[in-house]
Protein backbone atom coordinates (compact mmCIF):
# COMPACT_ATOMS: atom_id res chain seq x y z
CA UNK A 1 0.00 0.00 0.00
CA UNK A 2 2.83 2.33 0.90
CA UNK A 3 4.59 1.59 -2.39
CA UNK A 4 1.39 2.31 -4.31
CA UNK A 5 1.02 5.71 -2.62
CA UNK A 6 4.63 6.63 -3.39
CA UNK A 7 4.17 5.50 -6.98
CA UNK A 8 1.06 7.62 -7.34
CA UNK A 9 2.84 10.65 -5.88
CA UNK A 10 5.80 10.18 -8.23
CA UNK A 11 3.47 9.72 -11.18
CA UNK A 12 1.60 12.91 -10.30
CA UNK A 13 4.92 14.75 -9.97
CA UNK A 14 6.04 13.52 -13.39
CA UNK A 15 2.74 14.53 -14.97
CA UNK A 16 3.00 17.95 -13.34
CA UNK A 17 6.60 18.36 -14.53
CA UNK A 18 5.68 17.37 -18.08
CA UNK A 19 2.74 19.80 -18.04
CA UNK A 20 5.00 22.59 -16.69
CA UNK A 21 7.67 21.99 -19.33
CA UNK A 22 4.99 21.81 -22.04
CA UNK A 23 3.45 25.11 -20.97
CA UNK A 24 6.89 26.75 -20.93
CA UNK A 25 7.49 25.60 -24.50
CA UNK A 26 3.96 26.41 -25.67
CA UNK A 27 3.91 30.05 -24.56
CA UNK A 28 6.82 31.27 -26.76
CA UNK A 29 5.31 29.41 -29.73
CA UNK A 30 1.91 31.00 -29.05
CA UNK A 31 3.53 34.42 -28.75
CA UNK A 32 5.41 33.99 -32.02
CA UNK A 33 2.13 33.29 -33.83
CA UNK A 34 0.35 36.10 -31.96
CA UNK A 35 3.13 38.56 -32.83
CA UNK A 36 3.25 37.47 -36.48
CA UNK A 37 -0.52 37.51 -37.01
CA UNK A 38 -1.00 40.95 -35.50
CA UNK A 39 2.02 42.44 -37.28
CA UNK A 40 0.75 41.10 -40.61
CA UNK A 41 -2.67 42.66 -39.97
CA UNK A 42 -0.95 46.03 -39.50
CA UNK A 43 1.17 45.56 -42.63
CA UNK A 44 -1.92 44.68 -44.68
CA UNK A 45 -3.12 48.24 -44.18
CA UNK A 46 0.11 49.52 -45.74
CA UNK A 47 -1.16 49.25 -49.32
CA UNK A 48 -4.24 51.36 -48.60
CA UNK A 49 -2.53 53.95 -46.40
CA UNK A 50 0.28 54.51 -48.91
CA UNK A 51 -2.16 55.02 -51.77
CA UNK A 52 -4.31 57.35 -49.69
CA UNK A 53 -1.58 59.67 -48.42
CA UNK A 54 0.16 59.83 -51.80
CA UNK A 55 -3.07 60.45 -53.70
CA UNK A 56 -3.92 63.26 -51.28
CA UNK A 57 -0.47 64.78 -51.86
CA UNK A 58 -0.69 64.47 -55.65
CA UNK A 59 -4.13 66.09 -55.74
CA UNK A 60 -2.88 69.29 -54.10
CA UNK A 61 -0.83 71.94 -55.96
CA UNK A 62 1.75 72.28 -53.16
CA UNK A 63 2.43 68.49 -53.27
CA UNK A 64 2.62 68.23 -49.49
CA UNK A 65 1.58 65.37 -47.26
CA UNK A 66 -0.85 65.88 -44.39
CA UNK A 67 -0.85 64.33 -40.91
CA UNK A 68 -4.54 65.14 -40.41
CA UNK A 69 -6.53 61.91 -40.56
CA UNK A 70 -9.83 63.81 -40.83
CA UNK A 71 -8.61 65.44 -44.04
CA UNK A 72 -7.37 62.13 -45.42
CA UNK A 73 -10.61 60.28 -44.72
CA UNK A 74 -12.72 63.13 -46.11
CA UNK A 75 -10.59 63.12 -49.27
CA UNK A 76 -10.96 59.34 -49.60
CA UNK A 77 -14.75 59.51 -49.29
CA UNK A 78 -15.59 62.81 -50.99
CA UNK A 79 -12.52 64.04 -52.88
CA UNK A 80 -11.71 63.82 -56.57
CA UNK A 81 -8.54 63.13 -58.53
CA UNK A 82 -7.55 64.73 -61.80
CA UNK A 83 -6.05 62.85 -64.73
CA UNK A 84 -4.61 64.55 -67.83
CA UNK A 85 -3.90 63.02 -71.19
CA UNK A 86 -3.33 64.12 -74.80
CA UNK A 87 -6.33 64.32 -77.13
CA UNK A 88 -4.08 63.64 -80.12
CA UNK A 89 -0.80 61.77 -79.92
CA UNK A 90 1.80 64.37 -80.87
CA UNK A 91 4.31 61.67 -81.79
CA UNK A 92 1.98 60.41 -84.50
CA UNK A 93 2.81 62.28 -87.72
CA UNK A 94 -0.71 61.65 -89.03
CA UNK A 95 -1.97 64.13 -86.42
CA UNK A 96 0.35 66.99 -87.45
CA UNK A 97 -2.11 68.68 -89.83
CA UNK A 98 -4.98 68.31 -87.39
CA UNK A 99 -2.96 69.81 -84.55
CA UNK A 100 -1.71 72.68 -86.73
CA UNK A 101 -5.31 73.58 -87.60
CA UNK A 102 -6.60 73.32 -84.02
CA UNK A 103 -3.75 75.47 -82.66
CA UNK A 104 -4.92 78.41 -84.72
CA UNK A 105 -7.21 78.91 -81.74
CA UNK A 106 -4.83 80.27 -79.05
CA UNK A 107 -7.08 78.95 -76.29
CA UNK A 108 -7.05 75.36 -77.54
CA UNK A 109 -4.90 72.82 -75.71
CA UNK A 110 -4.09 69.28 -76.71
CA UNK A 111 -5.18 68.09 -73.31
CA UNK A 112 -8.04 66.04 -71.94
CA UNK A 113 -8.83 66.51 -68.24
CA UNK A 114 -10.88 63.94 -66.40
CA UNK A 115 -11.90 64.07 -62.73
CA UNK A 116 -12.89 60.89 -60.93
CA UNK A 117 -14.01 60.11 -57.39
CA UNK A 118 -10.96 59.45 -55.21
CA UNK A 119 -12.42 56.35 -53.55
CA UNK A 120 -13.06 54.76 -56.96
CA UNK A 121 -9.43 55.00 -58.02
CA UNK A 122 -7.40 54.79 -54.79
CA UNK A 123 -8.85 51.52 -53.56
CA UNK A 124 -10.06 49.94 -56.81
CA UNK A 125 -9.39 46.35 -57.82
CA UNK A 126 -8.45 45.03 -61.27
CA UNK A 127 -12.04 45.56 -62.39
CA UNK A 128 -12.25 49.17 -61.17
CA UNK A 129 -14.42 48.33 -58.17
CA UNK A 130 -13.65 49.89 -54.77
CA UNK A 131 -12.41 47.14 -52.45
CA UNK A 132 -13.25 48.98 -49.23
CA UNK A 133 -16.62 49.86 -47.75
CA UNK A 134 -17.24 53.33 -46.30
CA UNK A 135 -16.79 51.93 -42.81
CA UNK A 136 -13.47 50.32 -43.74
CA UNK A 137 -12.25 53.59 -45.22
CA UNK A 138 -13.24 55.48 -42.07
CA UNK A 139 -11.34 52.91 -39.98
CA UNK A 140 -8.10 53.06 -42.00
CA UNK A 141 -6.77 55.49 -39.43
CA UNK A 142 -6.94 52.94 -36.62
CA UNK A 143 -4.25 50.40 -35.74
CA UNK A 144 -5.70 46.85 -35.78
CA UNK A 145 -6.52 45.22 -32.42
CA UNK A 146 -6.97 48.55 -30.61
CA UNK A 147 -10.80 48.65 -30.69
CA UNK A 148 -10.56 51.71 -32.95
CA UNK A 149 -8.97 53.81 -30.21
CA UNK A 150 -5.35 54.11 -31.41
CA UNK A 151 -4.46 55.81 -34.69
CA UNK A 152 -1.47 55.23 -36.96
CA UNK A 153 1.02 57.99 -36.16
CA UNK A 154 1.68 60.32 -39.10
CA UNK A 155 4.72 62.63 -39.15
CA UNK A 156 5.97 64.79 -42.00
CA UNK A 157 9.26 66.46 -42.76
CA UNK A 158 11.06 68.28 -45.56
CA UNK A 159 14.15 66.64 -47.03
CA UNK A 160 16.79 68.86 -48.60
CA UNK A 161 20.03 67.93 -50.32
CA UNK A 162 21.71 70.75 -52.21
CA UNK A 163 19.07 72.25 -54.48
CA UNK A 164 16.86 69.17 -54.18
CA UNK A 165 13.88 69.47 -51.85
CA UNK A 166 10.97 67.15 -51.23
CA UNK A 167 8.36 66.33 -48.60
CA UNK A 168 8.40 63.06 -46.68
CA UNK A 169 6.01 61.16 -44.46
CA UNK A 170 6.34 58.41 -41.86
CA UNK A 171 3.42 56.24 -40.74
CA UNK A 172 4.11 54.30 -37.55
CA UNK A 173 2.31 51.72 -35.40
CA UNK A 174 4.10 50.96 -32.09
CA UNK A 175 4.16 47.29 -31.09
CA UNK A 176 3.00 48.19 -27.60
CA UNK A 177 -0.28 49.48 -29.10
CA UNK A 178 -1.35 46.25 -30.82
CA UNK A 179 0.51 43.39 -29.09
CA UNK A 180 -1.08 41.80 -26.00
CA UNK A 181 1.65 42.80 -23.55
CA UNK A 182 -0.32 41.60 -20.53
CA UNK A 183 -0.67 37.99 -21.65
CA UNK A 184 2.82 37.86 -23.17
CA UNK A 185 4.69 40.31 -20.97
CA UNK A 186 8.01 38.44 -20.68
CA UNK A 187 7.93 37.30 -24.31
CA UNK A 188 7.20 40.85 -25.47
CA UNK A 189 10.15 42.27 -23.57
CA UNK A 190 12.41 39.51 -24.88
CA UNK A 191 11.36 40.44 -28.42
CA UNK A 192 11.92 44.16 -27.88
CA UNK A 193 15.27 43.52 -26.22
CA UNK A 194 16.39 41.45 -29.23
CA UNK A 195 15.32 44.24 -31.58
CA UNK A 196 17.07 46.84 -29.43
CA UNK A 197 20.33 44.89 -29.48
CA UNK A 198 20.08 44.30 -33.22
CA UNK A 199 19.44 48.01 -33.82
CA UNK A 200 22.36 49.09 -31.65
CA UNK A 201 24.75 46.53 -33.11
CA UNK A 202 23.91 47.54 -36.67
CA UNK A 203 23.98 51.29 -36.16
CA UNK A 204 26.84 53.72 -36.37
CA UNK A 205 28.85 53.46 -33.15
CA UNK A 206 28.57 57.11 -32.05
CA UNK A 207 28.70 58.14 -28.41
CA UNK A 208 24.94 57.92 -27.89
CA UNK A 209 24.86 54.41 -29.33
CA UNK A 210 27.68 53.33 -27.03
CA UNK A 211 25.82 54.78 -24.03
CA UNK A 212 22.56 53.09 -25.03
CA UNK A 213 24.31 49.74 -25.37
CA UNK A 214 25.91 50.18 -21.95
CA UNK A 215 22.63 51.29 -20.35
CA UNK A 216 20.56 48.45 -21.80
CA UNK A 217 17.01 48.57 -23.12
CA UNK A 218 14.92 49.54 -20.09
CA UNK A 219 17.26 52.30 -18.92
CA UNK A 220 17.54 53.68 -22.45
CA UNK A 221 13.80 53.91 -23.13
CA UNK A 222 13.03 55.46 -19.73
CA UNK A 223 15.93 57.94 -19.78
CA UNK A 224 15.07 61.62 -19.43
CA UNK A 225 15.82 63.50 -21.59
CA UNK A 226 15.42 60.70 -24.11
CA UNK A 227 18.05 59.53 -26.53
CA UNK A 228 17.18 60.69 -30.06
CA UNK A 229 17.57 58.58 -33.21
CA UNK A 230 18.28 60.17 -36.60
CA UNK A 231 20.14 63.26 -37.74
CA UNK A 232 17.79 65.30 -39.91
CA UNK A 233 14.57 64.59 -38.02
CA UNK A 234 15.36 62.81 -34.72
CA UNK A 235 12.89 60.33 -33.21
CA UNK A 236 12.92 59.57 -29.45
CA UNK A 237 14.20 56.14 -28.43
CA UNK A 238 11.32 55.08 -26.19
CA UNK A 239 9.09 52.01 -26.04
CA UNK A 240 6.96 53.37 -28.92
CA UNK A 241 10.04 53.61 -31.15
CA UNK A 242 9.71 49.87 -31.70
CA UNK A 243 6.97 49.04 -34.18
CA UNK A 244 6.07 48.90 -37.85
CA UNK A 245 6.81 51.96 -39.98
CA UNK A 246 5.95 52.91 -43.54
CA UNK A 247 8.18 55.59 -44.98
CA UNK A 248 11.06 57.57 -43.52
CA UNK A 249 11.79 61.11 -42.35
CA UNK A 250 15.51 60.71 -42.99
CA UNK A 251 15.70 59.49 -46.60
CA UNK A 252 13.53 60.40 -49.63
CA UNK A 253 12.60 56.77 -50.26
CA UNK A 254 8.86 57.38 -50.17
CA UNK A 255 8.75 60.23 -52.72
CA UNK A 256 8.48 57.82 -55.66
CA UNK A 257 6.18 55.48 -53.85
CA UNK A 258 8.84 53.01 -52.80
CA UNK A 259 7.62 52.70 -49.24
CA UNK A 260 8.49 49.58 -47.35
CA UNK A 261 6.96 48.04 -44.27
CA UNK A 262 9.74 48.30 -41.73
CA UNK A 263 9.99 46.89 -38.23
CA UNK A 264 12.17 48.63 -35.68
Amino acid sequence: MKKTAITLILLAAVVGLVYWIGSMLATPIQFEKHFSDRSNAVIEKEEYIIKLVQSYRDSHPEKKFTTNWDELIDFALNGTMEYRSQIYDENNLKNAEILAELRKDPNWKNERVVRVAARDTIFDDDFGVCRLSEEQIRHLRYIPFTNNTEEFELDTATYESGSYRTHLIRCHAPFVKFIDVETYNQEFWNEINDRFNYFINHSEANEDMKKMKADGLKTTITKSPKYMIGDAHPIPMDIEFFGISFGSLEEPTNEAGSWGGMSN
